[in-house]
């Protein structure tokens, strides 16, 4: 792309770009002596969605649904902690409440009072710890295939996942792995793969998350993690109960992970919520079917009336979805 340089500049002349989404934008904020990244999309004076994605993945997994949703809300999506270009909070903090905490913290720096939380898996788990720890700053959620407990099996199919895609020795043989990996996925695209992957010295690829690391270290110390299920659920049923703002819970028809009859439960836990189903889907729905997803997303924020909401107000959302 030689004809975007200032002229008399080569490309080895100026510093390398960073991935910034099609209709969006990049940037970094400290949170505390944590460096977070984060994308944004639309006008800072409208109503904010904030955006968390699941285990392993970071903020590019909503590129498309923030650009959906640029011209009616502020759109937010970090990296969660430990994931993308956000630091870790430390090998010792790593619970629903640790990472509900450092969300709070960033919308904080971002100068957000109160948004409606979309949450993907561990980003569903975050935003009920966010709820929990404070009911005023999450006027309504989607939580997209998570629940108060998950089908073990799936789980430990994750978990083996990370667990043994250690490093890769090119992006085609990542994308190869990962494809086989999601098997509901549309084409796993070679040249994203950097989002998720970065190179080491030796010129191997890593992830960009501790996920594997994480999971294997817990492996190591003798956690039978079949045995547990979640770690992360521990506690969650009971914040749940307490949620109040409008929920929906979506769920990939061909989910592992979330079976129907839990999804169903949940929905008498949270009495706000109401569940709906993506045909064709697997856990990570919004990847799978991208415009179905959306569109349920868009329609549920227009039925809590979350864009008359504004900057001078965002008063929280309240009576059931």
């Amino acid at each position: 792309m030689a004809e975007l340089h200032p002229r008399g500049y080569s490309e080895h002349d100026l510093a390398a770009r960073h991935d910034v989404p099609s209709d969006g934008r990049s940037g970094f904020v400290r949170c505390g002596h944590r460096q977070v990244h984060y994308l944004t999309w639309g006008s800072v004076q409208a109503a904010p969605v904030v955006l968390l994605h699941g285990a392993g993945q970071s903020a590019y997994m909503y590129e498309e649904l923030g650009a959906a949703l640029r011209g009616q809300y502020f759109v937010l999506a970090p990296d969660l902690p430990d994931h993308g270009d956000s630091e870790p909070l430390g090998e010792d903090r790593w619970t629903r409440e640790d990472l509900a905490r450092s969300t709070l913290e960033f919308l904080d720096e971002m100068g957000v009072p109160a948004a409606v939380f979309v949450g993907a898996s561990l980003g569903g788990i975050t935003s009920i710890g966010a709820a929990k720890a404070d009911p005023t700053r999450v006027a309504g959620m989607v939580l997209i295939d998570v629940a108060h407990r998950v089908d073990v099996a799936g789980r430990q199919r994750l978990v083996e996942f990370f667990v043994s895609t250690e490093s890769f020795g090119s992006l085609d043989e990542a994308a190869d792995v990962i494809a086989r990996h999601l098997p509901n996925r549309r084409l796993v695209r070679v040249d994203n793969l950097q989002r998720s992957l970065r190179q080491r010295p030796d010129g191997r690829w890593v992830w960009k998350h501790g996920m594997g690391r994480r999971n294997r270290a817990e492996i190591e110390r003798g956690i039978a993690l079949p045995a547990v299920g979640d770690p992360m659920l521990v506690g969650f049923e009971a914040d749940a109960r307490g949620v109040r703002c409008p929920v929906l819970i979506v769920r990939g028809a061909r989910s592992d992970i979330l079976p129907e009859a839990v999804a169903q439960e949940l929905t008498e836990i949270i009495p706000t919520s109401r569940l709906a189903s993506v045909e064709g889907a697997g856990h990570t729905a919004l990847g799978d079917k991208t415009e179905a997803t959306i569109d349920l997303i868009r329609r549920f924020l227009d039925e809590i009336g979350w864009h008359h909401n504004n900057t001078r107000g965002w008063p929280a959302a309240t009576g059931p979805a």
